[in-house]
């Protein structure tokens, strides 16, 4: 997709060279300016939502991304989280998310890989943007005074 925003911007820049050499060459009468002006200000609007958008697609340049954990099987998980992201909620991990996220899961899985991949299976499962601490809680049943069970 970058690619082809890329060609496209470059096709922007091209064409603007183009008209420019013809508004210069064309030597128009003051009705075709006045015709012109229109065709230019709304060509302006064109590059300006271009450019907006250019810092959306590409807006800075990548950091390098450097996990906690070093297994074949918390790397193919961790594809599958930012796979899921994509595909259910629409977010897009960028490098600087992505080393933030990896940072955490390491800080609230004590930098366990094993508890690492639980809290990404949990989160998927549970429909979630984001990872959070997951606390396993077992409860026993609650005794009274005579120990019979509630």
């Amino acid at each position: 997709m970058i690619n082809n925003w890329n060609n496209i911007c470059t096709q922007i820049e091209t064409a603007e060279g183009k008209l420019q050499g013809f508004i210069e060459a064309a030597g128009l009468s003051a009705l075709q300016a006045k015709k012109l002006e229109k065709f230019t200000k709304e060509w302006n609007k064109t590059k300006k939502m271009a450019e907006d958008f250019d810092q959306f697609i590409a807006p800075v340049d990548p950091i390098k991304v450097e996990s906690p954990f070093d297994q074949d099987d918390f790397r193919y998980i961790w594809k599958m989280w930012k796979e899921y992201l994509a595909e259910q909620h629409r977010i897009m991990v960028r490098s600087r998310m992505e080393q933030a996220s990896l940072e955490f899961l390491a800080e609230i899985s004590d930098n366990n890989p094993d508890k690492a991949i639980d809290t990404i299976r949990f989160a998927m499962k549970s429909n979630w943007k984001s990872l959070y601490k997951v606390e396993s809680k077992t409860t026993q049943p609650k005794e009274d005074n005579n120990g019979s069970d509630f």
